[in-house]
């Protein structure tokens, strides 16, 4: 078989996208993420999680991991790293802690492109995206017109 045939049937079979990745209930959070994507034009693929992440943080198999932000930080590492796009969103709402966590594939697992807290989720819809397309962040909400902070330093 042609290696461009096995691309393009995997292709065929999951569609770029970027993976946004939840622990409990995301609710409103994850429609609020979800607008942000689609408003910048990307697309979004929406799972839970539950086995994997729970092992990696020391759980049982079949449970949910809980604790705090952290698991947003682990959540969004392995989006990325399960998505076409190499950007991964995470959600930990409830018990699992209270944040969302955009990350990108060739990033340390502990340093994520940016961290917020729930009530910005549209404003991390937006940047990942922008992260995807290539285009500078948004300025975060409640902020002064200074320039934003780089949060991934470019060469």
């Amino acid at each position: 078989m042609n290696p461009t045939d096995r691309r393009t049937e995997r292709a065929r079979r999951r569609p770029p996208a970027v993976v946004l990745r939840h622990l409990g209930d995301p609710g409103a959070v994850a429609r609020d993420v979800c607008a942000g994507l689609e408003e910048e034009g990307v697309p979004v693929v929406v799972e839970g999680a539950v086995v994997e992440s729970a092992v990696a943080e020391g759980g049982r198999s079949g449970e949910e991991a809980t604790g705090d932000g952290g698991n947003a930080v682990s959540l969004a590492f392995a989006a990325a790293q399960a998505s076409s796009l190499g950007v991964g969103i995470g959600i930990a709402t409830g018990v699992a802690g209270n944040a969302v966590c955009v990350h990108h594939a060739k990033r340390p697992a502990a340093r994520p492109v940016l961290t917020a807290d729930p009530t910005q989720a549209r404003w991390c819809g937006h940047n990942a995206a922008r992260l995807v397309v290539g285009l500078p962040f948004k300025q975060q909400p409640g902020t002064t017109r200074e320039r934003m902070e780089e949060s991934w330093p470019h060469s």
